[in-house]
């Protein structure tokens, strides 16, 4: 689907139980993700969670004492998210967030950066959003190690790219996933 801001990937009912299904098998790139979290921010922190699909990450942070508010453009897989009581979910796109600058402690996107399509404007939203010296983590699966999932993947040139100038950027791994922690510049 193509909009002013350029690609973007939808998903339709369909396609949303289908992810929801996936929770449980990605459950161990949840963890991964909250604990990296949990290593730069604590709770109460609030965290933006972009592209938080069927909310299973954000149900999970929630959980663990954050107070997260999910943005995402795709109505059928918020409808899917608010199953989860805690988090606050908003219907949004990345490029037009509708939040209070520097109103988060930090910013989490998972499996989701290699969907948009306009970065620049969805990276400079998110970083405006965020504290100064709060962090942004983008876990993707690392596509110099997984191949086989074509565009739905990034890799360290990728993140590189897409984060900086607005991020001073360092990686971790955990196979499959490559994870970019960003701390945000002011």
């Amino acid at each position: 689907m193509t909009s002013n801001y350029g690609y973007f990937e939808q998903f339709n009912e369909k396609m949303a139980r289908i992810y929801r299904l996936l929770d449980t098998l990605l459950l161990w790139g949840y963890r991964i993700t909250a604990n990296t979290l949990r290593k730069y921010v604590k709770p109460p922190a609030k965290v933006l969670e972009v592209g938080p699909g069927t909310g299973r990450l954000a149900s999970i942070l929630s959980n663990n004492g954050y107070y997260v508010v999910g943005v995402d453009v795709s109505l059928p897989m918020l409808r899917q998210a608010r199953r989860f009581w805690r988090p606050d979910f908003v219907n949004a796109g990345s490029w037009a967030l509708p939040t209070i600058p520097e109103r988060f402690d930090a910013a989490v996107a998972m499996f989701t950066l290699h969907h948009w399509g306009d970065h620049t404007s969805s990276i400079r939203n998110i970083r405006d959003s965020l504290k100064p010296g709060s962090v942004f983590i983008v876990v993707e699966a690392d596509a110099d190690r997984v191949r086989a999932l074509g565009d739905h993947s990034c890799n360290e040139k990728c993140l590189t790219s897409v984060l900086t100038p607005y991020f001073d950027i360092k990686f971790t791994r955990s196979f499959p996933l490559i994870i970019a922690i960003g701390r945000r510049l002011k």
